[in-house]
């Protein structure tokens, strides 16, 4: 699934994209976004619009939000 879509989607669930944060490592940064939905939030790499992320990524961050997988656009097999 495409960052910007799986981003529309979780707008589209009452997520609010929080803010850009940069986290350093040895050598270099790695930007992500703070997603928030209530009292849940969860981290979302910003790798750029039209990039893929990775299945475990995403399922990572529907299950930190309590939303239900099942609704991902896309094929069900993918999910």
């Amino acid at each position: 699934m495409n960052s910007s879509t799986f981003r529309k989607w979780l707008v589209a669930r009452g997520c609010r994209v929080e803010r850009h944060m940069k986290v350093r490592h040895k050598r270099a940064g790695i930007s992500k976004a703070l997603i928030r939905r209530g009292s849940r939030e969860a981290d979302l790499p910003l790798l750029g619009s039209a990039k893929a992320l990775h299945r475990n990524t995403v399922l990572a961050v529907v299950k930190k939000l309590g939303l239900d997988p099942a609704e991902l656009p896309g094929p069900k097999s993918r999910a």
